[in-house]
């Protein structure tokens, strides 16, 4: 399913599957990117791969918020990126947060965080590193979450890709 015409859809579970949080699903969306992880100009376009993790009621309202995300050149170092109860979770590469001061990775979460709240229904946001301790982007033990990204990520090989024409 097209969730918009900015991403190409790679993987799209539309209803929950599993036992997982509170009908835990995802979806992996690809979107060319000009800007790497730590938002540095790249010298040719990529290609970014990331996965939409979705709770029971799949909430498109969320593409918006990642569109604005894509055209604010934020997306590079998104990994992962959700909604749960009204918040928006971003989750980006670890080794991304570890380049970074503090206080470029604070002025990320800022920037983020503007981007949510200037939306047509805005969001509260989080920003933490994949397997950080700030998110609940999936309502379930923490291990078991980590888990289910850690095997996402494994298996759609997430993060810049080079294009291949």
């Amino acid at each position: 399913m097209p969730y918009s015409p900015f991403f190409q859809t790679l993987h799209d579970e539309t209803a929950p599957v599993g036992n997982l949080g509170h009908g835990a699903h995802y979806s992996v969306l690809r979107v060319p990117i000009w800007f790497d992880e730590c938002l540095n100009p790249l010298s040719q376009g990529a290609l970014l791969d990331f996965a939409v993790i979705w709770d029971e009621d799949h909430d498109e309202r969320i593409v918006p918020a990642i569109a604005a995300l894509h055209f604010a050149t934020l997306l590079g170092p998104v990994r992962f990126i959700g909604e749960r109860k009204g918040r928006l979770t971003v989750l980006i590469d670890p080794n991304t947060v570890e380049a970074w001061s503090a206080g470029e990775f604070g002025d990320y979460r800022t920037a983020v965080s503007r981007v949510g709240h200037g939306l047509d229904d805005p969001w509260l946001t989080t920003v933490d590193t994949v397997l950080g301790t700030v998110h609940s982007i999936v309502d379930a033990r923490k291990g078991d979450v980590d888990e289910y990204l850690k095997n996402i990520e494994r298996l759609w090989q997430l993060g810049r890709k080079p294009y291949q024409s």
